[in-house]
């Protein structure tokens, strides 16, 4: 294993050495030729030594490739005599290209056979290998080569260790990869001066300004085009309208009808119907009102009671409101107080009268009206 890593340190020195070179065709051949070092299985009894390799790899591509390697080492029984070792293999080999291709990281593996020969007998044994490594160009048709491989043999159930580094020769076609791109028309379908293959609006109505992207210029921001705001510098933030001006909020309106009852009952019996036709002509002139009916009781009888009985009278009224007075049932909500609110003491006839009251109270939350300037 301490050969493994000094091969290691090698590769990683090597990966200093590289140097920038625009992407290029690596498809085609490459001669592969290295040293290193094989440590053996401690079953084979063999010391580690150097081992000399050649291959003829060829590229499909960007990523994929096939090899034909050989591989000899001379090494000597750990119990003295010498075996000559021939390794033969084919492997596939997959590139990560990286640094514009200035150097590429590798995965490879294969199967082959090995033959051992001690000059008395040949043991001959069916192999698969698996590591990786990385190529390094130094120019378009000479590069570096550091790898490293495990290296199994199936008859003793062995693994072997191999790593190398070396240089390698292109012979392939070379030459700088050419992009093809589809040449564009050059055109300016709406005439604002941007091209359509830049232009992010198309469809800018002539004679409107535009900016570099073709769109028609807006200056303060709030997404009305310069030409059509009326209001060109809208503080940013604002909410504003088709012609670029300020929306404000209108004035809540609130109207108090005191719409009261009997004792102990939900029974309109009469109303200001002057007063209930200014709330609905208000509801009906601006849809975007809301009303809520309150309903209340004064304090005679149970509190559960009370709170019962004020949502029945709440709910005659939004009834009134909308049967007999076509206002929409979706701007009503009828809420019941009990008891809750009085606005008098309940210590009198004439307070507790006041206290069973429904009252009517209108808001207009619209944003539909543009601020003074």
């Amino acid at each position: 294993m301490k050969t493994v890593n000094r091969f290691c340190l090698y590769g990683m020195v090597l990966m200093g050495a590289s140097v920038a070179v625009a992407e290029v065709d690596r498809s085609g051949l490459y001669l592969n030729l290295g040293v290193g070092l094989q440590d053996f299985d401690h079953k084979r009894d063999l010391d580690e030594d150097t081992t000399y390799l050649i291959g003829g790899e060829y590229r499909f591509g960007k990523h994929w490739a096939t090899e034909l390697r050989y591989y000899y080492t001379e090494v000597d029984y750990n119990k003295g005599g010498k075996v000559d070792v021939d390794q033969y293999g084919a492997d596939g080999i997959y590139y990560f290209p990286m640094n514009d291709g200035a150097f590429e990281p590798y995965l490879a593996a294969g199967a082959g056979y090995g033959v051992f020969d001690d000059g008395d007998s040949d043991n001959d044994e069916m192999q698969l290998n698996a590591g990786g490594g990385l190529r390094i160009y130094m120019s378009e048709r000479f590069s570096l080569r550091a790898d490293v491989r495990a290296i199994y043999g199936e008859d003793d159930d062995t693994v072997d260790s191999l790593a190398s580094v070396g240089v390698s020769f292109f012979f392939g076609a070379g030459g700088e990869i050419k992009q093809q791109q589809a040449e564009e028309p050059v055109s300016d379908s709406d005439g604002d001066g941007v091209l359509d293959s830049l232009d992010q609006c198309p469809n800018t109505p002539q004679g409107v300004q535009v900016d570099a992207s073709g769109c028609p210029l807006d200056a303060d921001g709030d997404g009305v085009p310069d030409s059509s705001d009326r209001c060109l510098n809208t503080p940013a933030g604002s909410t504003v309208n088709a012609e670029g001006c300020i929306l404000a909020r209108a004035k809540e309106v609130s109207f108090d009808l005191s719409l009261r009852f009997a004792n102990n009952s939900s029974y309109l019996e009469g109303y200001n119907a002057a007063e209930v036709e200014k709330v609905t002509n208000y509801l009906k002139a601006n849809p975007g009102a809301v009303a809520v009916v309150e309903g209340h009781t004064d304090n005679t009888g149970a509190a559960a009671y009370n709170q019962t009985l004020s949502t029945r009278r709440a709910a005659t009224v939004a009834k009134l409101l909308t049967e007999k007075y076509g206002v929409n049932a979706a701007s009503i909500t009828a809420v019941g107080y009990g008891e809750d609110r009085p606005i008098a003491d309940n210590s009198t006839a004439a307070s507790r009268d006041a206290n069973r009251r429904v009252v009517v109270k209108v808001r207009n939350t619209d944003e539909t009206q543009p601020a003074d300037k």
